[in-house]
C-alpha cells in the first residue's frame, strides 16, 4: 500500500511538472502579437523598413496588406541592436515576397540564431509616385509555418 501511495505521488509529480514546463514554454516563445504599419512612401527605388522586434523562435514571419493599399514587395531583414536597422543594405534574411492588396504572406526566413531583432523591408515597384504602405506584421507566427 505505501509503495502505491509513493508511486502514485511521484506520478503526479511528475505529472504537474511536464504541465508546467509546457506552459512556462509556451508563454515565453513566439513574438506573434500583430504590429500594424502606416507610412507614406515615394516609389523611387528606395525600400522602407518597419521597426525591428525581438525574434524568438525559427517560425516564419507573418505580413498582411490592408485592402485599398497597392501591393508591395517585402522581405525580412535581421539586426543585433533594435535601435540600429536601416533599409538601405540591410541584413536580408529571407527571400523578397510580393503581398497583393488584402492579402497576407509568411515569409520563411533565418534570423533567429543569427540575429536578435527581426524588421519587414517594404518597397512598391518604381514609378515615381507616392504610395501609402498599411498592414501588420509579426516576427513570428502561431500557424506552425516555417
Amino acid at each position: 500500500m505505501k509503495g502505491k501511495k509513493i508511486l502514485g505521488i511521484g506520478l503526479l509529480s511528475a505529472l504537474m511538472i511536464c504541465t508546467y514546463l509546457q506552459f512556462d514554454m509556451t508563454a515565453q516563445a513566439n513574438n506573434h502579437t500583430d504590429t500594424t504599419f502606416s507610412f507614406s512612401y515615394i516609389a523611387d527605388g528606395t525600400d522602407a523598413a518597419v521597426a525591428p522586434r525581438s525574434k524568438t523562435d525559427n517560425t516564419a514571419s507573418y505580413v498582411k496588406s490592408n485592402k485599398g493599399i497597392i501591393g508591395f514587395t517585402s522581405f525580412v531583414a535581421g539586426t543585433s541592436n533594435a535601435g540600429n536597422y536601416s533599409a538601405i543594405a540591410p541584413n536580408a534574411c529571407s527571400s523578397r515576397v510580393y503581398v497583393p492588396s488584402g492579402s497576407y504572406r509568411y515569409i520563411s526566413n533565418n534570423v533567429h540564431g543569427r540575429y536578435s531583432y527581426a524588421y519587414l523591408v517594404l518597397s512598391v515597384d518604381q514609378d515615381n509616385r507616392a504610395h501609402r504602405l498599411a498592414g501588420k506584421w509579426s516576427p513570428d507566427n502561431i500557424s506552425g509555418r516555417y
